[in-house]
Parts: C-alpha cells; structure tokens; sequence
C-alpha cells in the first residue's frame, strides 16, 4: 500500500472528526445531526440520527422536538437554520467549532452542540 501526503490528510480528517464526538455523544438522549453527502459528517453520523440528505430541515426540525441534547457536523446554512430552530425550542449552544472538510471540498464544516439549560 502506497502512502502520500493526501492520503494521510485524508485519513487524519476523518480520524479527527472521529476524536471530535464525545463518548457520551452516542447516548440515547443525545440526538445526532450529520449529511451523508459529506464524507467527514457521515463518519460523524455512523448511520444514526438524522441525515440532512435525506431529511428537509422543517422534518429534521419536526424530529428533534422534545430533544434535550442535540450533537451535530453540518454546513455553515444548515447550523444557521437549526440553531434558530433549537433555540425556539428552548436549547442553547454550548460549543461550536470550525473543522476542515479535505474530502468534501468545503472550507469547513461546523461541530456544534446544543443543550437545554
């Protein structure tokens, strides 16, 4: 197997966005947010939650009624909308971190958290 400076940043990115979720992020009160058609925000996701690519954000917002905790790797737009969205439903952020997103090409995703208070 033949190893080049992409490929290790590639795998780095991944590993990182892997160390970026919290033991406790999987618990079941801990709503997970992520787009499949991001590399690095289905890693994050690993198949649960809810998938912006396959969910409209009025149904993500319908989904996360009642949510406590809610973890996510989206966008910048889809964190602007759900964060408003949240924040109507009473939660606040509690952190929020630009990562670079090598394999999708995009500037930076956004690792953010929000909490009920």
């Amino acid at each position: 197997m033949r190893m080049d400076r992409r490929g290790v940043l590639k795998g780095g990115a991944l590993a990182g966005v892997a160390v970026a979720v919290p033991v406790g992020a999987r618990a079941a009160e801990v709503l997970v947010v992520y787009d499949s058609r991001l590399p690095e925000s289905a890693s994050f996701g690993g198949g649960q939650g809810i998938d912006l690519a396959h969910v409209s954000l009025r149904d993500a917002h319908g989904l996360m009624a009642g949510a406590t905790r809610v973890e996510g790797l989206t966008r910048w737009s889809d964190w602007t909308v759900l964060r408003g969205l949240l924040e109507e439903q009473g939660l606040r952020r509690t952190a929020e971190t630009r990562l670079q997103a090598p394999l999708s090409g995009h500037d930076g995703l956004l690792r953010w958290s929000m909490a009920a208070r």
